[in-house]
């Protein structure tokens, strides 16, 4: 009813104005009904023949890389956008330029925020490069677009519910730089090969070393030459491994995860799975952690090849920093079906009395047994209880680096902070007409 008594009072103007031949009254009056026919109509016609996208260049990347990022607004109208503006929701992990951090804790969020107007039958792309900051599968939007009128008495707000997604894979490092042997404090010497015999295919005998498992000891031949001799079998035509990623970083569970430690454990065990595509290992992926959309822990069957490396990627890449169970009833639900003379690689950020357990359950059932350690410094006190014949790799000194890297891409930035864009460009975009 307010609304209609402008357009009353811009009648009796008019009116008034054409009566008493007065044409300033008129030109009020005019404008007075502008004015109220734009406030009526404008939220009615904004949107109308207005589209907005968004596109990625790609939707894999790794945690460093630069990925294309278009943004495209089509005002295919007469009527012309005075003023518009595009806030897009973006995650942390992703960063770009015109981005603003919003909220607090987990439900913190970036907030991508666009100001433009736009002239009739006008197509707008802004061009971005997005540094990806950490691993995940990270959502892009959805979007939220307000447009006013020329005299700033009405807005329209429009959600473009559409989102995109962004899946970054975790580092990968050279496995060799994380093999630094604990050495133990009788000098035990292990060997660097994650390689298995194949117990069907027997080719000798030689001496009986310390390392080698009771089972590999030949009897008969020991009795026949009065000292110990072992087996020498080749080595199995296909390769197994199984990768276990220990999830939990501290002792009692209302610690909550220590994130950085997660992140140095989901390191290595992307390494682990890139080496054993290289060496043509058949190989899978288990781990207490809870996977991302789901409530269960994650498992990879076992496989083969490049699809197997992508798909194992992928679960680190969506592996949250918390655990739904202990390691060890993990383990012994997904060990039942491995291969005979399997490797098992157990990767952990906490070396603690059930993982030494069972890892020696699992070398009792006769597959190997390696242990990486990714947590800080030397766990000396836990480590000097694994059995003899379980090495155990210290991938410290090579994730130190990778530390000031994860440090670097969490640190707070300034709100007005340019993102990577094409020389000559506007912080963080280029627009092109």
């Amino acid at each position: 009813m307010t609304s209609d008594l402008w357009a009353i009072a811009a009648a009796i103007l008019i009116s008034a104005g054409l009566l008493a031949s007065l044409p300033l009254l008129i030109v009020v009056g005019v404008l007075v009904l502008l004015v109220w026919t734009t406030g009526k109509y404008w939220p009615r016609f904004a949107f109308r023949r207005l589209t907005y996208s968004r596109r990625l260049e790609r939707r894999r990347a790794f945690i460093g890389d630069l990925v294309d990022y278009h943004i495209t607004v089509d005002n295919d109208k007469l009527l012309p956008m005075i003023w518009l503006d595009i806030s897009d929701a973006f995650p942390l992990g992703l960063h770009t330029g015109g981005t603003y951090r919003r909220g607090v804790g987990a439900e913190a969020e970036l907030d991508h925020r666009i100001t433009t107007s736009l002239l009739p039958y006008q197509r707008v792309t802004w061009r971005y490069r997005i540094r990806c900051r950490a691993r995940g599968y990270h959502r892009i939007g959805p979007a939220r677009l307000r447009s006013g009128d020329m005299f700033g008495i009405t807005a329209a707000e429009e959600h473009v519910t559409a989102v995109d997604y962004l899946l970054v894979y975790p580092r990968i490092v050279d496995l060799r730089r994380m093999m630094n042997l604990w050495e133990r404090p009788l000098g035990v010497s292990r060997g660097r090969r994650l390689i298995q015999d194949d117990p069907s295919r027997f080719v000798g005998l030689r001496d009986y070393l310390p390392s080698d498992p009771l089972k590999r000891i030949d009897w008969k031949a020991t009795a026949r030459h009065s000292r110990l001799e072992s087996r020498i079998f080749e080595p199995a035509a296909t390769r197994y491994m199984l990768i276990a990623l220990n999830a939990r970083t501290g002792d009692a569970a209302w610690q909550g995860s220590n994130r950085r430690l997660f992140e140095r454990a989901v390191t290595v065990a992307a390494s682990i799975a890139e080496y054993a595509q290289r060496e043509d290992y058949t190989f899978g992926l288990v781990s207490n952690a809870v996977a991302s959309y789901s409530s269960k822990w994650m498992s990879v069957p076992p496989g083969s090849g490049s699809l197997q490396l992508e798909a194992t990627l992928e679960s680190l890449a969506m592996a949250g920093p918390f655990w739904v169970a202990e390691l060890s009833a993990v383990l012994r639900a997904e060990t039942e079906t491995l291969a005979s003379g399997a490797t098992v690689v157990l990767v952990t950020a906490l070396l603690s009395r059930g993982v030494i357990q069972e890892a020696g359950e699992i070398r009792r059932r006769g597959h190997r047994v390696i242990v990486f350690y990714a947590g800080d410094g030397e766990p000396r006190a836990m480590a000097a209880e694994l059995p003899p014949d379980i090495p155990l790799f210290l991938a410290g000194a090579a994730l130190s680096e990778l530390d000031e890297l994860w440090r670097e891409d969490w640190q707070d930035e300034p709100e007005d902070a340019p993102g990577m864009s094409e020389p000559g460009a506007e912080p963080g975009a280029e627009p092109a007409l």
